[in-house]
């Protein structure tokens, strides 16, 4: 596993988020990158979310192109891919 953070914008409200990315192979599922988003607002994590936005490809492996749709609609940089 590869795991890389940085921060990026909220496309509907600007505000910024803290992002994670990177490899995965989860076994028993298919392996691939994953994205996940976690608001700063602390009004985000109240329903036991923690605050997490997005969580794609965690266990269903996303492909490059995916991971790189994700990071422009986020407004942020992939260190690594």
């Amino acid at each position: 596993m590869s795991r890389f953070i940085t921060e990026g914008t909220h496309p509907e409200t600007g505000e910024v988020v803290d992002i994670a990315y990177g490899w995965d192979c989860v076994p028993g599922f298919k392996p691939g990158y994953f994205f996940q988003v976690w608001s700063r607002n602390p009004l985000d994590g109240e329903d036991d979310s923690e605050g997490l936005l997005v969580n794609e490809g965690f266990l269903a492996g996303l492909d490059k192109s995916r991971l790189t749709e994700l990071a422009r609609e986020w407004s942020c940089k992939l260190k690594e891919v």
